[in-house]
């Protein structure tokens, strides 16, 4: 698939969803918490890992994060070391996402709680708890937008943000 077919099938789905929330008589996607997060589930479901599309990190992410995973592909380019080894969508190093719930746990006019629980086919987890990747989202630039990403990797718990800020701090 060309890169422009990509660019086309990303703003093609983010339209749909939100299209769909408005038909569904939801909340306008601008003003539901799940929306960038169902954006990058609907990336990943295509086949393309969502956060190596720096447009949709762009469109999903706060600037902080989006700024922080950029630095470390950048230092990935750079020298050649591995500071993003995991697909923090998918908890996983490669597992597709046959299905997806999100639920908004907790909301109040700035931040919220976002959990997604996947189901990845064949792929075998250590425990049910890989399946659950929890979001944690704030309003900036008056849209929602992830500012962390975050679960566990029996028997570790995991940040996006820590990860990646560890990682660009060693050596």
């Amino acid at each position: 698939m060309t890169a422009a077919l990509r660019r086309i099938g990303a703003a093609t789905g983010l339209a749909l969803l939100a299209a769909g929330s408005a038909l569904a008589g939801g909340a306008p996607a601008a003003d539901d918490p799940a929306a960038p997060v169902a954006a990058l589930y609907v990336a990943e479901q295509a086949g393309r890992p969502a956060l190596a599309d720096a447009r949709l990190r762009a469109a999903t992410l706060t600037r902080g994060l989006d700024a922080l995973y950029g630095r470390a592909e950048a230092e990935e380019r750079a020298t050649g070391d591995v500071l993003i080894d995991f697909d923090a969508v998918t908890n996983s190093q490669g597992a597709e996402v046959k299905a997806y719930g999100l639920k908004v746990e907790r909301r109040d006019p700035r931040h919220a709680s976002v959990v997604a629980t996947i189901n990845p086919g064949d792929w075998r987890r250590a425990s049910p708890r890989e399946n659950v990747i929890r979001f944690a989202l704030v309003v900036e630039g008056g849209r929602w937008r992830v500012d962390d990403i975050s679960g566990v990797s029996e028997p570790t718990a995991w940040s996006l943000r820590d990860v990646l800020e560890q990682n660009l701090r060693q050596p």
